[in-house]
């Protein structure tokens, strides 16, 4: 009796170790490959800043987000937030060495006067979240990035 259960143990196991070679873990999903975002370029332009973010890795860029925030002026009276997740015109992914630009101009013209902090943030979802943070100068309708 306990040589018939010691080799049932021995089947399963070899079984449950053949399964697992064959299928991988359960529950377990595919590993998306990593890639590496870059912030190329932050500019500003007649009411509203404008930045450009590239795929410098070697995959597809999944489920990218992209925001862009602008706070200061004279009072604190500039206060703009921007947030892409994508949409039906520039989609949710960015193929490797692509470039997606992004502006603030969908959430409002910036008008005002004095010094704002701009920050810009990157992120998806099998690559890491990236951050810059720039001054600038509003005069008017004008950003200047100092």
């Amino acid at each position: 009796m306990k040589k018939n259960r010691l080799k049932l143990r021995i089947f399963g196991l070899i079984a449950s170790l053949i399964i697992l070679m064959a299928f991988g873990p359960i529950g377990m999903g595919e590993e998306t490959a990593e890639t590496e975002l870059g912030i190329d370029g932050v500019a500003g332009h007649i009411g509203a800043v404008v930045v450009a973010v590239t795929n410098v890795g070697e995959t597809v860029a999944e489920d990218i987000i992209i925001t862009i925030s602008v706070e200061g002026g004279i009072l604190g009276k500039i206060d703009i937030y921007h947030e892409c997740g994508g949409c039906s015109q520039c989609g949710t992914t960015l193929d490797p060495g692509a470039i997606k630009t992004e502006s603030t101009l969908e959430e409002g013209f910036i008008i005002g006067f004095g010094q704002v902090e701009i920050t810009v943030t990157a992120s998806a979802s099998n690559a890491d979240e990236i951050t810059s943070t720039l001054n600038g100068l509003v005069i008017g309708p004008f950003i200047i990035i100092t």
